[in-house]
């Protein structure tokens, strides 16, 4: 069984990729090979049968893999058209990789990222009339991706800013989700026990469905914030759902104030929560940009925050600890071990 000396933590910024590795006392990180390629947007993945193995996202270079824990990297974009990479999910059974980038698009690989198939109709939606980004030249992007583990067919993504989407042929088709969604889409979760069961987090609340995606309910109790990070459920305690999110979008994390951010757990696959505040500060005024739990325990969660600081419970949220600080902006956090 792995302990928790034997984490590392892989942790994206604005300013390129760190690793961060247990040292007993806290984490040390040190800087990995992408400061050239700055900022990274998505977590790390760790391959689902090779734990050395590790593929990467840049906003510039487009995808990278690492086959010895991260110390050598190579360019992995034969099919890939855009190299702005905004979200990467792999299949936990059948190993395949899904990208998502800016302009909006998705990319699929059967072969650990040696070569990749456009996923065309994708950007053939109706609904992509419509798809926009606040920032000029507003060009909206896939932020999240998520895949069913027990049905490979079954993809979905969340467009920054375009909905929800959603894939039943492993990627050939897609079709838009507006039931009840936000338009403002961040993330997307699909339970690992209940692939009806679907948490959805965006600019403007968090979601749930349990008709497969088909309809969507606002989940409030217990929520007093709005602007939502990823969803995180282990798949050996798949009622629990960790989240973090701010009071406000972007524009306010400027205010004296700042984010007036909080973290949060489910144990009803998010039909309720409640407020995590052991160890933190009693205002966050940071802004948490990435969450991330660990494969081999469900009582980790960690939070990744615009200020450079990285949070972490082992406990399940009663009590969190600061596992890193004095880094760029994080935008993605991941765990391996190795």
């Amino acid at each position: 069984m792995a302990v928790a000396t034997d984490r590392r933590l892989y942790v994206s910024t604005d300013k390129g990729l760190f690793q961060a590795r247990s040292s007993g006392r806290g984490y040390e990180a040190q800087s990995l090979a992408f400061d050239r390629y700055a900022p990274m947007r998505w977590p790390v993945v760790v391959d689902c049968d090779n734990p050395h193995r590790l593929y990467a996202g840049t906003s510039k270079g487009g995808m990278f893999r690492s086959d010895d824990a991260g110390q050598v990297w190579r360019e992995i974009n034969q099919g890939i058209i855009y190299k702005e990479i905004w979200s990467l999910a792999q299949h936990p059974h059948t190993g395949e990789l899904y990208v998502g980038t800016g302009p909006a698009s998705v990319f699929k690989s059967l072969d650990r990222g040696e070569s990749w198939i456009d996923s065309e109709q994708f950007r053939t939606m109706p609904e992509s009339i419509d798809w926009t980004f606040p920032p000029a030249p507003h060009i909206a992007h896939v932020k999240g991706l998520a895949l069913c583990a027990s049905d490979p067919r079954v993809v979905l993504g969340a467009v920054e800013e375009g909905w929800l989407v959603r894939s039943r042929d492993s990627g050939a088709t897609w079709e838009t989700l507006k039931n009840g969604t936000e338009f403002d889409s961040h993330y997307v979760a699909i339970m690992p026990d209940n692939p009806a069961v679907i948490l959805a987090t965006s600019g403007n609340g968090f979601y749930r469905s349990v008709d497969g995606g088909d309809s969507f309910v606002r989940c409030t109790e217990g929520l007093d914030r709005s602007y939502f990070a990823q969803p995180v459920v282990h798949p050996a305690r798949p009622r629990v759902v960790f989240t973090a999110a701010s009071a406000v979008p972007p524009p306010g994390w400027r205010r004296p104030e700042g984010a007036d951010a909080g973290f949060f757990r489910s144990e009803d696959q998010g039909l309720t929560w409640r407020r995590l505040t052991g160890g933190l500060p009693a205002h966050i005024t940071a802004a948490p940009r990435s969450t991330a739990g660990d494969p081999e325990s469900p009582d980790v969660f960690i939070v990744g925050m615009n200020d450079g600081t990285v949070w972490i419970t082992e406990d399940g949220g009663e009590s969190f600890r600061r596992a890193l600080s004095g880094l760029p902006p994080v935008t993605a956090v991941s765990v391996a071990y190795a």
